[in-house]
């Protein structure tokens, strides 16, 4: 079967068809009124440089998205009376430039006639008749076409540098036809898009970079692929093990012959084709073909080799539709699959770390399996994961214990059911959810807990202290404002009845709603505090008018309520008796003073301190006490040689100091409520 491909000539000449009176250009044309595109192929023409040492015709194919693939043949030549070098280039243009089979790099490299003129008629190319298989076995690629793949696909999707194809072993005169035959290779394993991108030189020896694949006798590149060598290389094998189940499978269809094959390059052409295939083509072409070899029954990999890549997956999937379809295939397949403890723990770890804002939703909602699913039979360690994921990221944790909580049998229900039973409980439910975004439905759900809470302890001012914030977190204030004037009105009906604590709560409640709603707080309750204080104020006015204590009168504490009340003292002065000693024995007299300091602000507030005691030993008898249970204890501490023994000895002492004061404090407290 024939194809017919249009031609062009650009060389040096004063007679160009473009219109440059003299200089470089198109000088013969199929299309010689097409300006247009004459000018963008001698923009191609211009980069190709011939080899002037052999004359061998240097071949290359590019693609332009106004002329299609194009194939350009250079030759060294001689122009001019002085025989200056000169180049000419035979270009083939396709007639369709939308064809996605570039067979144009197989137009012949025979020197055209001199004699023809401006205009050129087409040129008839003939498709590849051999197959792909022999040129793979003659070249010693078949048995290592899935390193060959590897190179091919990296070189087009991964790196920014061209490959070069050395091949020692080729023969100048063959050189042209043995490229054009690999490429040809090359082209029948890529998705149509990617055709576009594999253009190629041959021969060369010199690096380029203006095509991914160059051919040369010897290595005149940093990436090279020997042919010579290649087929007899060990290879390394990536540590991607989806890379590699990828490039081994698709060499096993391509071999096969495999319909499957097809129908991945198909599917990869309308994926590439969309605007969503912008960056990591690869990695998401892999992705999913193993998707269609899932479906298609093939092999599957272990979760462990996929659980590290999910995270990437459900980050693409999130605003790609087709890798969507795939991601949920996938995320069935390894939900089918048996799991260990440590391996779901691990899988959280996996991704937490891969945690995106865009991929969120997805992260968010593989989590929550894990723990709803792996850890319905172990609830301890569910709680240590939870624990572990609240302090790794609060808002994930906040999302998922937010997301249903009203369903039974559920952790996050468990969590809430448990968080609403305290203020204390719920203020930090609410801070977990904060960062996350709390819902509106679940807001009411913490208000109406709240509304319980305030109602078991009406006249707990705390309790609306506590509540109150949270409402500003749950930015809900005008129903808050609401709550608070239905609990102002029913406390304004029963204010008569209410004793002091009560009132004083109650006017707490009316000050909320004045902050909230001025107008709505009529104040009442904060009038009927004032009335009561008034009172109070004056019936006090009275009673010390009639009542004169005289101060001698003052009754004296017994004895043993003043060893009480003077141990504790006591031993605070030894321990100072003692550290002002040693420090004054090894020098440091600085630390002394400082210890007679603290001791006499001690003695100050001791002294203080029972100014409002009501029965009291003069101070000159409790300083009197303290230094003598101070000197004893002292005494007792230098004489004991050991030092761990004089360590246990004032530990003793502080902990039965510490005893003695709680026990004295109690006694008093205890005294107070029977009176």
């Amino acid at each position: 079967m024939k194809t017919e491909y249009f031609r062009h000539e650009y060389t040096w000449s004063n007679h160009c068809i473009t219109g440059n009176t003299l200089g470089w250009g198109i000088t013969a044309s199929t299309l010689k009124k097409e300006k247009n595109k004459l000018r963008e192929l001698e923009k191609l023409a211009s980069s190709l440089e011939p080899d002037r040492v052999d004359g061998i015709p240097v071949e290359e194919l590019v693609y332009s998205p106004s002329c299609g693939f194009v194939k350009m043949i250079g030759l060294p030549c001689k122009a001019g009376e002085d025989n200056r070098n000169n180049k000419i280039v035979y270009l083939y243009q396709p007639e369709d430039k939308k064809t996605d089979a570039p067979n144009v790099y197989l137009a012949p490299e025979r020197i055209w006639n001199q004699g023809e003129k401006e205009y050129l008629p087409p040129a008839e190319i003939e498709k590849m008749q051999v197959s792909p298989e022999k040129i793979l076995i003659e070249m010693n690629l078949y048995d290592r076409l899935p390193d060959f793949l590897r190179v091919v696909f990296l070189c087009l999707f991964e790196t920014k540098q061209s490959l070069n194809i050395v091949a020692p072993s080729w023969k100048k005169e063959d050189f042209a036809e043995k490229a054009r035959k690999l490429m040809y290779v090359i082209h029948t394993m890529l998705p149509s898009p990617v055709r576009k991108k594999a253009g190629y030189v041959s021969f060369t020896e010199q690096p380029l970079h203006r095509v991914p694949f160059f051919f040369s006798t010897a290595v005149c590149g940093d990436s090279c692929l020997n042919l010579d060598s290649f087929g007899k290389e060990s290879g390394e094998h990536s540590e991607n093990r989806l890379e590699e189940y990828f490039f081994y499978h698709l060499a096993e269809l391509y071999v096969k012959k495999d319909s499957l094959y097809e129908k991945f390059m198909k599917r990869a052409s309308d994926y590439l084709n969309s605007d969503s295939g912008s960056s990591n083509e690869l990695s998401k072409l892999e992705w999913i073909f193993y998707g269609m070899c899932q479906e298609a029954g093939g092999e599957s990999l272990d979760k462990r080799i996929l659980m590290p890549r999910i995270p990437e997956l459900l980050y693409w999937s999130s605003k790609d539709a087709v890798l969507g379809q795939i991601t949920e295939k996938i995320r069935e397949l390894l939900h089918r699959a048996s799991w260990q403890n440590e391996e779901a723990e691990e899988y959280v770890h996996i991704l937490l770390e891969g945690f995106t804002k865009r991929a969120q939703q997805e992260i968010c909602e593989e989590v929550q399996w894990v723990l709803q699913n792996l850890f319905s039979r172990s609830p301890d360690q569910r709680r240590e994961i939870l624990s572990f994921i609240r302090e790794k990221n609060r808002m994930v944790y906040g999302i998922l214990i937010s997301a249903n909580y009203d369903q039974k049998g559920t952790f996050s229900n468990e969590i809430f059911e448990e968080s609403v039973q305290s203020f204390a409980q719920l203020s930090t439910y609410v801070n977990d959810l904060e960062k996350s975004g709390i819902p509106s439905l679940l807001k009411d759900q913490i208000i109406m807990a709240g509304i319980r809470l305030l109602n078991e302890r009406l006249f707990e001012k705390e309790r609306y202290v506590v509540f109150d914030r949270i409402i500003g977190q749950l930015k809900r204030e005008d129903q808050w404002a609401d709550i608070l004037k239905d609990f102002v009105e029913q406390l304004e009906k029963q204010v008569d009845g209410l004793d002091d604590r009560q009132l004083e709560t109650a006017c707490y409640v009316e000050e909320l709603l004045a902050g909230y709603r001025p107008k709505e707080a009529k104040g009442i309750l904060m009038e009927e505090r004032k009335k009561r204080t008034n009172q109070e104020m004056h019936e006090e006015e009275e009673q010390d008018a009639v009542l004169v204590v005289p101060v001698e009168e003052e009754e004296e504490e017994s004895f043993p309520e003043f060893l009480l009340s003077m141990i504790p003292q006591g031993f605070l002065t030894g321990c100072s008796l003692y550290l002002s000693s040693y420090s004054l024995m090894i020098g440091h007299w600085k630390i002394a003073l400082g210890m007679a300091g603290i001791w006499i602000i001690l003695m100050l507030n001791y002294y203080s301190m029972m100014l409002y005691k009501e029965k009291r030993y003069p101070f000159w008898k409790n300083l009197g006490g303290c230094v003598i249970m101070g000197y004893l204890i002292e005494t007792i501490a230098t004489m004991i040689l050991s030092q761990k023994i004089r360590l246990y000895y004032f530990i003793i002492l502080g902990i039965a100091t510490v005893f003695v004061q709680a026990a004295g404090i109690l006694r008093k407290r205890l005294r107070k409520e029977e009176q």
